[in-house]
């Protein structure tokens, strides 16, 4: 039978046609491609660098905040959190007048991380921007926006 051929079913997209499909191949690639950069730069991983690079851009913040910044799993970002105190790159406080908050902030070690990984993967970003051109940029920005709120929608 030719696979062209309409039997009145629905369609079925191949998964290559997927949006999230593509998405999640090109994340996966270039997490790898990051991962491999801050291996040799800096020696960990794309998680941690993310906390450090929230932290050293905005400052002290809790779990909480970087959950919501990063949109990254809570458990995730507290078992990184604990490695990251524990290798000396975050430091951990208590909140005065909330004793069940906790402000992480960056240590020395963390901020001399994130002062040497920064420049390199702006570089990396403005490399990634040459493939594309402003317009493509521009659309492609529009599109995460706008998936980005279909993404909230309880209705997709």
């Amino acid at each position: 039978m030719d696979s062209n051929h309409d039997t009145g079913g629905p369609q079925r997209a191949p998964l290559a046609n997927f949006l999230t499909y593509r998405f999640a191949r090109v994340q996966s690639k270039l997490n790898a491609q990051a991962s491999r950069i801050l291996r040799e730069h800096s020696g960990v991983t794309i998680t941690q660098w993310r906390i450090i690079a929230v932290i050293g851009d905005g400052g002290p913040c809790t779990s909480a905040q970087l959950s919501r910044m990063t949109a990254m799993d809570k458990g995730l970002i507290s078992r990184n959190v604990k490695s990251l105190n524990a290798e000396g790159y975050l430091s951990v406080t208590r909140d005065q007048t909330d004793n069940r908050a906790l402000y992480l902030d960056l240590t020395e070690k963390g901020r001399e991380v994130f002062e040497r990984t920064m420049p390199r993967m702006q570089a990396r970003q403005k490399a990634l921007r040459a493939y594309l051109d402003k317009s493509q940029i521009d659309l492609l920005m529009q599109t995460f926006d706008t998936l980005e709120k279909a993404a909230e929608d309880p209705n997709v």
